[in-house]
């Protein structure tokens, strides 16, 4: 059964890797803070809180200079900083977590559930204030 090498609060890389329709892979690096663990699914829940580093390959593994680099999807790269999501404890070996490109593109919501999930809450406790606002002007 894996363990938690990090505590809340630690930081630590994790790396994600994306294959691009043209064959190109992109490889991004982030410092990951842990926020919170799942430890029945043996997974931290993190923060993503700085693009460390990045790359572009060809589909032959050839590094691309970045002038070359897909803009379009670099600007979806960067915005994943600062989302919060759940990843397994293996993620600390270093090794690039190959993703589907639907989590990059936000087709799939694996690096946007926590958001979306915490803006609905504020949503929620908004209109319970109000509800209750209107009860007590009653």
């Amino acid at each position: 059964m894996p363990t938690a090498m990090y505590k809340a609060g630690e930081s630590f890389p994790v790396q994600f890797a994306w294959r691009l329709p043209d064959g190109d892979y992109i490889r991004a690096v982030f410092r990951a803070e842990v926020l919170d663990f799942v430890p029945a699914a043996d997974k931290y829940v993190v923060r993503l809180t700085e693009l460390i580093a990045g790359r572009q390959e060809d589909a032959d593994g050839a590094l691309r200079p970045s002038d070359q680099f897909d803009r379009s999807y670099w600007a979806m790269v960067g915005r994943l900083v600062g989302q919060k999501l759940a990843i397994a404890y293996e993620v600390e070996d270093g090794r690039a977590v190959h993703m589907r490109l639907a989590t990059l593109t936000g087709e799939h919501n694996y690096f946007y559930r926590y958001s979306l999930a915490e803006k609905m809450v504020e949503r929620q406790k908004e209109k319970i204030a109000q509800q209750v606002k209107k009860a007590s002007e009653d």
